[in-house]
Parts: structure tokens; C-alpha cells; sequence
């Protein structure tokens, strides 16, 4: 393995137990790291995201006060944070199968469970300086790409970020050139944020169809079409005063209208129907830059019919978990069949 020096990396350190922070303080400084600034909770470190240029966040996730996920969450989605590609190192004591699908959502780049030795620190340091995922976006994620293999309909490309910790580590930082590649990788984000709110709209729209037809509306169907409001806003926020944003507005007051049709009737007849799909589909074209509105409505309805059949699998599994355990000779019954 390379050999690293540590020295000059920004750190930050995030844990409410005074111990732990001590600990982690002594084995992180027995590496090289000296600038290291601690807090007890995410919301006294909140500020210091936009002050100085952060290379390695540790970070605690348990609860109560362990909000290190929205943290995280709100770093990687950041445009204000000096930089939001920091590598991040989550901490907890109990690793629930909970707690990790949260991790998985975070945009962490490792996980550190407690008690910790001082080489399982070095070593999730140094995997961040050596294998480091490319990025991936989606409408609610930024962060390594964790995909074992894409979901069906969506082609997601990869974004490759500043990695200042690695730089730091390998003596090929430039303090000169890193606001630059930051801002490039900001505005790399951004564009596939726009992407992928377009296609989230759809996505919502087209899967919450079938069910507004119904009468009353199914409710799954309604959660779903009234959370197109949270991608289409921020979708709105990150786009400029450009040619591009007006014909997204154009879309957005379409689907808005019908959103708030549907809200007072709490039914959707054949007109509001297509003229959602119309206007889901409008603007996940519009924002992809793309004219084949026949094969990207596939793409959509891929990944809805694809994301029902999980939806069917967890049913399936709950159903299975409640359902009461049969008797040991109703079983023995049932195992050998119908007498001859």
C-alpha cells in the first residue's frame, strides 16, 4: 500500500460521548491528522460545514441525538458546505439491519462500529484514499455508488468528485485548483439532479395512475402523485433563469393544476389522467434533453413496474412473519399428501 501522510487534512469529529471522541482524537493524531475539530452534537457542527475546507467527517448515527444521517445527508446535498465531497465515516454501536438501510441512504463512504480498534480506523482512512466510489445521483441521494447492478429503466451515469483527503494523502493537493474542481463537481451534481427530478415526476405520476382511476382513489396512489411536489420544487430551485427553466415551469404549473384538481375532488377522471401523463412524461423528456418521449415513457414504466413487484415481495414477506405457525401435525399432514 502507498504510504499516506496525513498531515494538513481537516477533520471533523462528531460524538456526544466525550471517551469516544478522546479515542478516536489520539488514534487519528497517532496518523499524522493534528487540525481536528470536535463537537458533542450534529447541531453544534452544523456551521463548521461552510467554514473550512473538511477533508474526513466522522460522524456518530445512533440515536436520540444521533441525526448523523440527516447530517450527512444535508452535507452531500449541499450547495453551501465549503465541500460536500468530503469523505464521511459513519459511527454507531449497534448496526441494526435498520440502522444500515439509513446508511445506505446517507451518502456515507464507510461505517465504524463500536469499540473500534485503532487499525479498523486506518483502514476505513485509508480505503477512502485508495478505493473511493464514484458518485451517483438520484432524485434523493448523492453519494458512492453502492449499486450491485442498475435498476431496471434507469440509466444512471457515474460522477467523479474531488477527493481532497486522497489528494492530501498523496501529496497532490493544490490549494489552488480544489475550488475549482469542487465547484465542477457542485455543478456535475446539479445537472443530474435535474435529470433525475424529471424522471422521479414521472415516476410517481405513472405509478400513482391506475389508482386515481378508482373510485375512491386508491391511497397509496394519492401518497405517491402528492410527493411530486418535493422533487418538483427543488428541481425548480437548481435550475437558472434560462430558456430551459421557463418550459419546465410551463410543465410544472400543468402538473400543479392537476395535483390540486385532484386534491379537491380526491378522484381523477380520464382528462386529468393524461393530462398528468402528458405532463409527467413532458417534462422528464424536457429535463433529460431528450425527443424519444415514446421509449422514455418505457424507461418509466420499467422502473414503476419493476419498483411494484418489490412492493409485492415485501408484502409477501410481511404476510409470511405474521402469519401463525401451524400446528406440527397439520404440517406433517400437509407434507405427506392425500391418502392412496
Amino acid at each position: 500500500m502507498t504510504d499516506h501522510d496525513y498531515r494538513g487534512v481537516q477533520v471533523l469529529l462528531v460524538d456526544r460521548d466525550s471517551n469516544i471522541r478522546r479515542l478516536l482524537r489520539g488514534i487519528l493524531a497517532r496518523m499524522g491528522m493534528s487540525a481536528i475539530t470536535e463537537f458533542a452534537t450534529v447541531q453544534e457542527a452544523g456551521p463548521s460545514l461552510s467554514g473550512t475546507l473538511l477533508d474526513l467527517v466522522l460522524v456518530e448515527a445512533d440515536p436520540p441525538e444521533g441525526d448523523g444521517f440527516r447530517f450527512i445527508q444535508a452535507l452531500r446535498h449541499s450547495q453551501a458546505a465549503t465541500n460536500p465531497f468530503a469523505g464521511v465515516i459513519a459511527t454507531t454501536w449497534q448496526p441494526t439491519q435498520a440502522l444500515m438501510v439509513r446508511f445506505a441512504a446517507s451518502g456515507a463512504d464507510d461505517l465504524l462500529v463500536k469499540p473500534f480498534s485503532a487499525k479498523q480506523v486506518h483502514d476505513r482512512v485509508a480505503n477512502i484514499v485508495e478505493n473511493r466510489k464514484p458518485y451517483v445521483v438520484t432524485s434523493e441521494y448523492v453519494g458512492p455508488d453502492r449499486r450491485k447492478a442498475p435498476r431496471e429503466g434507469q440509466q444512471i451515469p457515474l460522477v467523479e468528485v474531488p477527493n481532497t483527503l486522497r489528494q492530501k494523502a498523496l501529496g497532490q493537493f493544490d490549494r489552488s485548483k480544489v475550488g475549482e474542481s469542487i465547484a465542477k463537481g457542485l455543478a456535475d451534481i446539479n445537472d443530474q439532479k435535474v435529470v433525475r427530478h424529471g424522471f422521479q415526476v414521472a415516476f410517481l405520476v405513472i405509478f400513482a395512475l391506475p389508482g386515481l382511476s378508482q373510485d375512491p382513489p386508491d391511497r397509496m396512489a394519492l401518497e405517491h402523485l402528492l410527493r411530486v411536489a418535493i422533487p418538483l420544487e427543488d428541481l425548480l430551485r437548481r435550475l437558472a433563469a434560462t430558456e430551459l427553466r421557463s418550459q419546465v415551469e410551463t410543465y410544472a404549473h400543468a402538473l400543479r393544476l392537476q395535483l390540486d384538481k385532484v386534491r379537491l375532488q380526491s378522484h381523477a377522471g380520464p382528462e386529468e389522467v393524461e393530462a398528468l401523463r402528458r405532463a409527467a412524461i413532458g417534462l422528464a423528456a424536457l429535463t433529460a434533453r431528450r425527443a424519444d418521449m415514446e421509449a422514455l415513457e418505457q424507461e418509466v414504466r420499467v422502473a414503476v413496474n419493476s419498483y411494484r413487484s418489490r412492493l409485492d415481495q415485501i408484502a409477501q414477506a410481511k404476510a409470511a412473519q405474521a402469519a401463525p405457525e401451524k400446528p406440527a401435525a397439520e404440517k406433517a399432514a400437509e407434507e405427506a399428501g392425500p391418502p392412496d
